[in-house]
């Protein structure tokens, strides 16, 4: 009986192992693919004129949106048969993005309540690197983020369900594509915006031991280092904010010193690391 429950065990770590790694080899082949579109477009696309694969009826809804025109953009939402919302200016951004980088609240509320809207996600994470915190609030309360699931992954984990939150081939995400939301405002220092996040549940995830060898971070270093170097960097900065340790922690002071051990004895290891503990010691202080 023993020996039947060690074998079913084991089945099932071999399962797991295999599903992780079937998702981490399309997760890069997708990403090659996309890559390879973006190469094929080049860089002479953000010189075109602006409009020349768009409508009038588009141009019109873009410059709207970025104006920050409300009675246009509503009238163009709940009138227009033929406009498509989701369509993006010659800079690859959206009328979502626009809004958002320009401080509209009302016209990105006006959005988001269409169904398949696209690039929810880079909307909230540009509305975060402004501090804008209203819109951030008003993205928040779009039923994407009802369970809090989309949360707690990044763009390149959330790129595993084949949809537009992230416009992931396009200049629209300037965000590295290990960045969580709550990473992000972290690392900005976003203190009312960390603390929004939190109430809804996201949290910054320990990153797993320099030399841990579950599948997961066997893929990740083998497939592309820097990305996984990168990531943990990027979390680890997090962790060491200001904002997320007065804010996420009982005890923000021995987090901070018990954080600043581990990240000492990561740098003997990861030589990046000695410059997060200078960035470390500078918010401790």
């Amino acid at each position: 009986m023993a020996k039947a429950e060690v074998d079913s065990a084991q089945h099932n770590n071999n399962r797991l192992g295999n599903h992780s790694s079937k998702n981490m080899h399309r997760r890069h082949t997708t990403l090659r693919e996309k890559g390879r579109r973006q190469a094929i477009r080049g860089p002479a696309y953000m010189f075109n004129e602006k409009g020349t694969s768009l409508t009038p009826e588009e141009e019109r809804f873009l410059d709207s949106a970025e104006y920050g025109n409300i009675p246009v953009v509503r009238k163009m939402l709940e009138e227009s048969k033929t406009l498509n919302f989701n369509c993006v200016d010659y800079m690859g951004q959206n009328a979502l993005q626009l809004a958002v980088g320009n401080e509209h609240l009302e016209v990105t509320e006006l959005l988001l309540k269409k169904e398949n809207l696209a690039r929810v996600g880079d909307a909230l994470l540009l509305a975060i690197s402004k501090g804008y915190v209203r819109i951030v609030e008003a993205i928040l309360s779009h039923p994407a983020f009802a369970q809090g699931q989309r949360l707690a992954l990044s763009p390149l984990e959330q790129e595993l369900r084949d949809d537009d939150f992230y416009a992931y081939d396009e200049d629209g995400t300037r965000f590295s594509h290990d960045i969580t939301p709550i990473i992000l405002a972290a690392h900005c220092q976003e203190y009312e915006i960390v603390h929004i996040l939190l109430l809804k549940g996201a949290r910054i995830e320990r990153p797993h031991d320099y030399f841990c060898k579950c599948n997961e971070c066997i893929d990740k270093q083998r497939k592309d280092s820097f990305s996984h170097s990168r990531s943990r960097m990027n979390a680890y900065k997090g962790l060491a904010s200001a904002a997320y340790l007065s804010l996420s922690s009982e005890d923000p002071v021995l987090t901070a010193l018990e954080l600043s051990n581990e990240l000492a004895r990561l740098a003997n290891i990861e030589t990046e690391f000695k410059n997060l503990i200078e960035f470390h010691m500078e918010t401790k202080s």
